[in-house]
Formats: structure tokens, C-alpha cells, sequence
């Protein structure tokens, strides 16, 4: 058990004994005609084992803050103010013991508005691991031609490290023998794997796919890329801005007043209606204190917490996680939505676009298929997609697959040639200019260029409906993504997207998103993959797509879509303008309610505080319904 859930279960059992000491002094103390001191000791110890740390916090921050008047000055003051009531007259047969118990139930009434309060924005960011699929576990060694495995934190710059399929690179390197397909997914998102051969550099955190590596370390562990990422991600949830409670920044301004506002109705009236009548200043002073005391705002301090929890609710019934009602207060003031590409705004898988055959397209696809169908390769899969590859089976030889360029083989008296444009150069076959935009698989038949399929990432069905949804409620939209331009402008451009900057690292993804922080509006981010997370952390409001996103990107969100399904972004707006709405109006209706109670505690000789009481107590229940109700709140998607 956390501290956080300890001092929770401590202040729940502080709760039920001072309650139970207070009625025990409301009702037997009363009946028994103990005395008034008595009573007064037993309401005292009840109040104190509540409230004796909200009398500290105003304490403190009379002594340290140039602006004391916080929610706990208010609670201080109007507690304090019901005991000081007995002292001007207040009838002693008078239930409720002569305003005790009044002020007890201020300090009760708070911490248990804090308590809901806690449970609304407990968080679950405690996320940042070491194997999360991001960080290799063993790295091999060469030394003296021997094999040996290491603690890839040991490697140091100018070890020579071997490489197998299905392996992740341990180290950032040059490629010093061999070559193959690296899956560089963990950095840029995108699943099409790269082919990288001698000469070239490879990071940590990516995998290798086919064929076999020896790499020469050329940065240390410390610097790594795969380092870089989980520090970036450290560092970026220290610089989130935390937004001040509500009741804080509402008790900055409304204790002052009050307080302002009971000191003028105890000094003025007397000034002119009897500056030496005793009697006239005992009423209005008695007044004044009755003020402050209806003017405790209970309702407010557990109703608005509690709307935001219903708020967090409502959203989890609609499949979407928020890990603390502070995000809503950014959602509201949303201002630019930053989203990744691929896994994010389309499906994340390639699917064939368009056959494009010289010839016979049935013969195109069949000789395609069965080229493509011995291939683990996601474009090779994609091709095969809802044929049998046991029709063109035994009618395959000499079949190859050049890591990087395609298959060569023979295929029923003919020789195929699939792959890219590089494969069929190297074989002398001439490719006419293509300007289709996306992957491109081509074919050659018998040293004839034969056609080509076009494969795209498919979009997201609800995305372009999204995004236009975003633009009508003012929202500008950003993609940032590691695919290639001509793919990424395509995307953006058929969403209606706002800009779109391609071919990034996360390290350059969280610098871009750097430049839109900090500003009046707030911003936030959507992505659904491991080299997404600093980003989700740097901004206002994480997103993570829940159902195909990584753990590390989930861990790491603020909210996360459970349902895969970007329609939730406009859901999750909706129910956060649904929710302050909500708490506006549990404030206004308790100043409303407040306020007609002090007039008639002006207008009305001898007005008995036990009507404020329950008045006050009245509105918290009504406010607290108006929060619950929140929950069954319609939410068109």
C-alpha cells in the first residue's frame, strides 16, 4: 500500500471518530445537561481530530504565503466563527449544541470533499521501465573470435558486437559486416522494415528482421538512442505544468471577500446606528460571524471535486481512461492537436491500393502473389492477403529473396523478378516513370517490366470526420511522423489536415512539439507507439490508442482510448466541457442559495442558524446530485 492510500484510510478513520465523538456530544452530552463547557471540550476534541491539520495548513500559509487566503483559511475562519457564536447569545437550548456542531461539520464536510477530490485525480504514472521491448537485454560480444554475452550497459565505443534475426540492437553502431531488414518501428513508428547494409548506422531499440549484423559501437551506453528516449521521457514529465486546484484559486478570491464583507457589517451598521449601544454591536458582530459561517462553502469544496469525478466516470463508460480530473482544465482550453500517423490515423498495416498490370491482371496478380508468397516480409503479406499459397507452391524453383530488393525465382516456365525499382535495374529491365504516391511492389516477367502494386497504409475511417469535427470546434491539427514526406502529405492532405512534418526521429518529434507548448492554448498529443512516449508526457494532454498502443505509450498518457477509435478525441472533449459546465453551475447555484439565506438572515430578526445549517447542508446534497447526474449524461459520438 502506497502513503497516498495510507494517509487516505487514516483520514477515513479520522472521519468516522470525530463524527461519531460529535453526535455523541450533540445528543447524549445535550440530553444529559453535562454544561456547556462540557459539551463545548467534546465538539472541540471532534473538530480538532477532523480539522487539526487544515488549522495547520492556515497557519503556514498565514506565516508563509503572501496570499493566505486559501481554502483552508476559509474552513480556519468559518469553523472558528460557529464556536465563537456561543459567545454572542445564542440560545443554549438551541439544537445543534450552540453552533459545535455546525462547526464541525465545516471541517467534515471539507475533508470529505477532499477525499473525493483524491480519488478523482489519483494517477497511475509511475510507467517508465527498462523492458518495455525498447532495451536489449544481453548483448554479444566479439573478442578474440570468441562469442561472449555481455550487460549491453557495459559495451564501451569501439566494441564489436554480433547481431542475429529477431535480435534488438543493443548499442547505436556502424554496420562493419552483413546486412538485412531493421525494424525501426521503436523509433519511427512506421513498421516497414529498412534495409541497412555494411557502412551504415543502426540505433538502439530497433530489431533486426533478416539477415545478420556485426556492428561496431560508436556511442556509449549513456548516449544511446534508446537512452535518450526514457530520458527524454523522465524529462518531459517534469516540465508538464500542473494546473492549480480549482477550490485553491477559487478560495484565493472568495475568502478575502467574505472575510472583507463580515468585517464591514460588523464595523459599519454600529457607526451609524448606535456607536455606543453594546447591544447593536453584539448584533451586527453576531451577524458578521453568522455570515462567514453561511458563507462556508461546503458545497462548493465537495460538489466541484465530485463533478470531475463523475466527469472521469462518464469517460470511462465511453472507453476512454483520464488519469486525473487536471486534464480536463486543459482539454477546455485545447488548442492544437498534435497526432502521429501510422497505428494512429491509419490502420497501421500495409493494404494493396491498386493493381497496376502491363497485361492480363489476373496473370499479374497470380505471378505476384506467388513471388511474394515464401516472403514474412509485411509487404510481401499484404500481396498474399486472402489467396492460397498452395496453388502456386509446387509450381515455384530457384526462388530467392535479396534482403532490401525483392524475390527472384522461377515460376511456371517463366522468371520473375519482384521487388523495387533497384532489383529490376540490376537486372536490366526498364521501369517507366511512376507517380503514383506510396509503396510500390514491381514486376518483371521474362526480363519484361510487367506492372506494379501500390500498397498504402490504410486511413482510419473515422479520421476524416474526426479532424473536420476539430476544425469546427477551433482546434488546429499537427501531424509529426517518421514516414516519408510524399506518404505523410498524402495522408495529411486527404484528412484536411492543418501542417504536416515528416521523416522524424522522436527526438525531433518532441523538439516540433516543443515549439507549439507553452502557449495560451493548450496542446495536446496522440500516439500509439513506444518512440511516441516523450512526446505524450511533453505535452498539456497525453493520448494513447489503448488497443494497439504500447505499453510504454499507455503508461505514459494522460488519457487513453481503450477502443482504438480517434472519434473518442471528440468524445473526450465533449465530456470535459460537459463536466465544467457542470461545475460552474454547482458554484453558482451555491452562492445563489448562500446568498438568499444571508439576506434573510439580514431581514429576519432573530433568524435561527439551524435553518442555515441544514440550507447549507441542503445545497451540498443538491449539488452533489447535480455532480452524480453527471454520470447518466447523454454523449453523442
Amino acid at each position: 500500500m502506497n502513503d497516498e492510500k495510507k494517509e487516505r484510510i487514516i483520514t477515513i478513520i479520522r472521519l468516522v471518530l470525530g463524527l461519531t465523538l460529535s453526535l455523541l456530544g450533540l445528543f447524549w452530552l445535550n440530553e444529559a445537561n453535562f454544561g456547556v463547557w462540557v459539551n463545548f471540550t467534546v465538539m472541540a476534541v471532534a473538530w480538532l481530530l477532523v480539522g487539526y491539520d487544515i488549522l495547520y495548513k492556515a497557519f503556514r500559509s498565514l506565516i508563509h504565503e503572501k496570499n493566505p487566503f486559501d481554502e483552508n483559511m476559509l474552513m480556519a475562519l468559518a469553523s472558528i466563527g460557529a464556536f465563537c457564536l456561543r459567545l454572542f447569545g445564542r440560545d443554549e437550548n438551541e439544537l445543534f449544541g450552540n453552533s459545535f456542531f455546525e462547526a464541525f461539520m465545516v471541517v467534515f464536510l471539507y475533508q470529505l470533499g477532499d477525499i473525493f477530490e483524491d480519488l478523482a485525480t489519483d494517477k497511475s504514472h509511475q510507467a517508465i521501465t527498462d523492458a518495455v521491448g525498447l532495451r536489449a537485454k544481453t548483448a554479444t560480444l566479439l573478442q578474440d573470435d570468441q562469442e561472449k554475452s555481455v550487460d549491453p550497459s557495459s559495451l564501451k565505443i569501439g566494441d564489436i558486437i554480433r547481431v542475429k534475426v529477431g535480435e534488438i540492437i543493443p548499442a547505436d553502431g556502424v554496420i562493419t559486416e552483413g546486412e538485412g531488414d531493421i525494424d525501426m518501428a521503436s523509433l519511427s513508428g512506421e513498421f516497414n522494415p529498412v534495409f541497412k547494409h555494411t557502412g551504415e548506422l543502426v540505433n538502439a531499440g530497433t530489431v533486426l528482421k533478416t539477415g545478420s549484423l556485426t556492428v561496431q559501437v560508436n556511442k556509449s551506453y549513456e548516449d544511446s538512442t534508446v537512452s535518450k528516449i526514457l530520458k527524454m521521457v523522465e524529462e518531459s514529465s517534469e516540465t508538464k505544468s500542473q494546473a492549480d486546484r480549482f477550490i485553491t484559486r477559487f478560495s484565493k478570491i472568495y475568502t478575502p471577500c467574505v472575510l472583507g464583507i463580515a468585517v464591514l457589517v460588523a464595523v459599519i451598521p454600529p457607526l451609524f446606528l448606535g456607536i455606543n449601544h453594546p447591544e447593536v454591536w453584539k448584533q451586527w458582530v453576531r451577524f458578521a460571524i453568522e455570515l462567514m459561517v453561511i458563507s462556508c462553502p461546503c458545497a462548493i469544496v465537495v460538489s466541484v471535486p465530485l463533478a470531475y469525478f463523475a466527469g472521469i466516470g462518464l469517460a470511462s463508460k465511453h472507453g476512454i481512461v483520464v488519469k486525473g480530473a487536471t486534464y480536463f482544465d486543459a482539454l477546455n482550453r485545447l488548442g492544437i492537436l498534435v497526432t502521429d500517423k501510422t497505428g494512429t490515423l491509419t490502420e497501421g498495416r500495409f493494404e494493396v491500393e491498386a493493381w497496376h498490370p502491363e497485361g492480363d491482371p489476373t496473370r499479374f496478380e497470380e505471378y505476384l502473389a506467388a513471388a511474394e508468397s515464401r516472403s514474412n516480409h509485411p509487404i510481401a503479406k499484404a500481396i498474399v492477403k486472402g489467396k492460397d499459397p498452395s496453388l502456386w507452391a509446387n509450381k515455384i524453383s530457384h526462388y530467392s529473396e535479396k534482403a532490401g530488393y525483392g524475390e527472384i525465382l522461377d515460376y511456371d516456365g517463366h522468371h520473375l523478378l519482384a521487388g523495387n525499382r533497384r532489383l529490376l535495374a540490376e537486372n536490366g529491365v526498364e521501369v517507366p516513370t511512376i507517380t503514383a504516391v506510396g509503396t510500390l511492389v514491381l514486376l518483371a516477367v521474362d526480363g519484361k517490366y510487367a506492372g506494379y502494386a501500390l500498397l498504402n497504409d490504410k486511413i482510419k475511417p473515422e479520421a476524416k470526420d474526426t479532424i473536420a469535427t476539430l476544425h469546427q470546434m477551433g482546434i488546429r491539427t499537427v501531424m509529426l511522423t517518421g514516414d516519408k514526406k510524399e506518404n505523410a502529405e498524402r495522408v495529411g492532405k486527404e484528412l484536411g489536415v492543418d501542417e504536416v512534418k515528416a521523416e522524424l526521429l522522436p527526438n525531433q518529434k518532441a523538439d516540433a512539439l516543443k515549439t507549439y507548448l507553452g502557449k495560451d492554448k493548450a496542446v495536446a498529443y496522440v500516439g500509439d507507439g513506444i518512440n511516441d512516449a516523450p512526446s505524450i508526457r511533453m505535452a498539456d494532454v497525453g493520448y494513447a490508442m489503448g488497443g494497439a498502443g504500447s505499453d510504454m505509450a499507455i503508461e505514459n498518457a494522460d488519457v487513453v482510448i481503450m477502443q482504438d477509435n480517434l472519434t473518442k478525441i471528440v468524445t473526450s472533449l465533449k465530456i470535459a466541457k460537459a463536466t465544467k459546465h457542470r461545475a460552474i453551475f454547482d458554484v453558482v447555484a451555491a452562492l445563489t442559495i448562500k446568498l438568499a439565506i444571508a439576506l434573510c438572515a439580514l431581514f429576519i430578526p432573530q433568524f435561527p442558524l439551524l435553518i442555515a445549517v441544514f440550507a447549507d447542508t441542503g445545497t451540498t446534497l443538491l449539488m452533489v446530485a447535480a455532480s452524480v447526474a453527471l454520470l447518466g449524461k447523454k454523449i453523442r459520438e
